[in-house]
């Protein structure tokens, strides 16, 4: 029996092996990674411990996120290999090599690649999304800073030395001027984030302000209650995914959230 043999193993037939290194985030993304299968099918199959004349349970080694879409899916098969009747070390380091040597598709290179297929498609946003089993709104975040920052700024972004949501606060900061926008990104990862939430807040209301003034205003010290709530496991990874989504941070998705609530439950007025 070859590993290259691929099988149309039933989900049913397969647990979630121990020997498994990733226990932490396993469904973060799931939805997209469940829509792209849906969309283009299952790429790369699954690896299963032991040989398939073995019989069911399968045990799976390799591939759980790809499982957990499956079940999302609620997809009758998996396509899937084996590799053979191998002891618990080599089913861990089986594991570990593929967890480890998985490099996430760079911000900048993804939001390149998204923006060219936009192009493509005649600045079909939703076509986009539907060919790339991604949210539209995830489509529309990538679109944006391609077609807003400047080459300065995607370089910072490719080199990872600022994040996707503060490149969208600096430019939402200034209000389409592209030098005062690079002055926010060289300056916006040393504020908290308060202060960058402020950053952008002065910059849209007053957009003829120069960058010394908007950052001023930013850094002016405030009077901040921070909140501390103990947030059951689904709502808080409901949180990081929407805040992930969103191309913002999870404590100004927080604070709308809150704020939102507080207003349609009447707490909170508008002017207040």
């Amino acid at each position: 029996m070859t590993e290259q043999a691929i099988y149309g193993i039933p989900m049913k037939d397969i647990n979630v092996s121990n020997q498994n290194v990733r226990h932490t985030d396993t469904d973060v993304d799931i939805d997209d990674l469940a829509a792209s299968i849906k969309v283009h099918g299952q790429i790369q199959p699954v690896v299963l411990r032991g040989e398939k004349d073995d019989g069911p349970p399968y045990e799976l080694i390799v591939g759980q996120r790809r499982y957990l879409a499956h079940k999302k899916l609620r997809s009758a098969t998996i396509r899937a290999t084996f590799a053979g009747n191998i002891t618990d070390l080599q089913a861990k380091i089986r594991s570990l090599a593929e967890n480890v040597h998985r490099v996430p598709l760079n911000l900048a290179d993804a939001a390149d690649a998204v923006t060219s297929l936009y192009k493509h498609y005649h600045n079909d946003e939703r076509r986009v999304a539907r060919e790339l089993g991604l949210s539209l709104r995830r489509v529309r975040q990538y679109i944006d800073v391609k077609l807003r920052a400047t080459p300065k700024m995607m370089g910072l972004l490719r080199k990872q030395k600022v994040s996707l949501v503060d490149v969208r606060r600096a430019l939402d900061a200034a209000a389409g001027d592209p030098a005062k926008a690079e002055r926010f990104v060289e300056e916006i990862g040393k504020l908290p984030t308060p202060a960058k939430r402020r950053l952008v807040e002065y910059g849209r209301a007053h957009p003829s302000a120069n960058e010394e003034k908007v950052l001023a205003e930013a850094n002016k010290p405030r009077l901040e209650t921070t909140v501390l709530v103990d947030l059951p496991m689904p709502t808080r990874q409901a949180l990081e995914k929407a805040a992930k989504d969103l191309a913002m941070g999870t404590e100004e998705v927080a604070a709308r959230a809150l704020t939102e609530w507080l207003t349609t439950m009447g707490f909170l007025r508008q002017s207040d």
